[in-house]
């Protein structure tokens, strides 16, 4: 089975070659800009005329316009990294015309105060040993932790400086992966919460898996001093270095939060990945939620980074010839596993609850997870509930 994964590996440039990034990060937003701007002022100028008579500029004018205001400006730039970027926008435009009715947004421009920067590197110019990445004729210090597979096949990449400060080249590899033999014929459902997660397992278990609170470092006093300074500052428009200097020591507080959260949804999507071969999971719209008016429950639901657990299930399921399914969320949290009844009022509370028809009493969590674990066994009438339901307030109904 052939599959498309990112390899990402730190790497260390010096001095001169860390100038020369920065430069390529500066010139590849300018191009984007540069772009933007003369595709604002051409829609504005044939948004007046009929629209049989309008006529656009064509990619190849554009990118020889970009690059004479480029030269004008006597920047140096790689005519890759431009061309990457521009069509990085033109890509933007056709994906914000198509999906506009669903909350596409108009393309914006890029700006290089910002810590994170990156650009596109093609396999062309692009060569490795295991102690340096060569790009563009400069032999870059990398730490290869992880070899690539004895098959794989190059595609590109991206050079990225995060918000941190520290530098990251991200490999994208084809390659062949053997499907292994799936020995366990076990299900699990899976309930996620901001606390934990509920996992109800085809031979009759279930079990909470307690999530780690990584708010304790990201709200502790030195973060929230660190905040208070900066929204000073941002109110005076302040951008001097001590304010660089204040946003990236933030910065590095939020890598590590995230970098730990990383280690334990690894960790977990592993383990369930290797025990189950097949699992299934709500299919929740994580940005509407976090949309809703329960502004306490948004908080939580950015710290415990649901959708980066989820996105670690999907690939590593894959990877493992294992079966990963995603279902409507509807009435998970309202119907009694035991006799199916589905109402409002069976939970109690966020940890409780009691069917009002059976009296069922159970963990809410698990109870959801044991839902959907069997959502096929629903009965037509609940499916045809579940079909008409419409998410007005997801967190309540689901």
């Amino acid at each position: 089975m052939e599959v498309h994964r990112n390899y990402k590996y730190e790497i260390y440039p010096n001095k001169i070659q860390t100038d020369l990034l920065n430069n390529h990060f500066f010139t590849s937003n300018q191009a984007w800009n540069l772009m933007l701007d003369f595709k604002i002022k051409e829609l504005k100028t044939q948004s007046i005329l009929q629209k049989q008579d309008r006529k656009y500029t064509n990619f190849n004018d554009l990118y020889e316009n970009v690059k004479s205001s480029l030269k004008s400006r006597t920047l140096r730039y790689n005519t890759g990294v431009i061309q990457d970027k521009m069509r990085n926008l033109d890509n933007t435009f056709k994906l914000f015309y198509t999906k506009k009715s669903e909350g596409q947004g108009f393309p914006k421009f890029q700006s290089s105060r910002d810590n994170e920067q990156s650009f596109v590197i093609r396999n062309q110019a692009t060569s490795w040993t295991s102690t340096h990445l060569k790009i563009f004729k400069n032999k870059i210090k990398w730490k290869f932790h992880r070899d690539f597979p004895s098959d794989a096949k190059f595609n590109g990449g991206v050079i990225k400086r995060e918000s941190d400060g520290k530098y990251y080249a991200i490999m994208n590899l084809t390659f062949n992966v053997e499907e292994p033999i799936i020995e366990s014929t076990l299900s699990c459902g899976i309930d996620l919460n901001v606390n934990n997660l509920a996992i109800s397992s085809s031979d009759g278990t279930s079990s909470l898996i307690k999530l780690k609170d990584f708010s304790k470092s990201k709200y502790s006093k030195k973060f929230k001093k660190l905040q208070q300074q900066l929204s000073r500052r941002h109110l005076k428009k302040n951008f001097s270095k001590n304010t660089k200097r204040l946003q990236l020591q933030q910065n590095k507080i939020q890598r590590k939060i995230k970098n730990q959260k990383e280690d334990q949804f690894h960790k977990i999507s592993n383990d369930l990945t290797n025990k189950f071969a097949s699992i299934i999971i709500e299919s929740l719209k994580i940005k509407d939620i976090k949309e809703s008016l329960m502004t306490f429950l948004n908080k939580l639901i950015s710290d415990v980074s649901w959708g980066a657990l989820i996105q670690k299930l999907k690939y590593k399921s894959e990877m493992k010839n294992k079966f990963f399914r995603e279902i409507n969320p509807a009435y998970t949290s309202q119907r009694c596993s035991k006799c199916g009844h589905i109402h409002k009022d069976n939970r109690k509370s966020q940890s409780s609850f009691l069917c009002t028809k059976c009296g069922f009493q159970w963990n809410a969590d698990l109870n959801a997870s044991h839902n959907i674990l069997n959502y096929d066994s629903w009965s037509p009438v609940q499916k045809t509930l579940i079909s008409t339901w419409k998410s007005e307030s997801l967190l309540v109904q689901a």
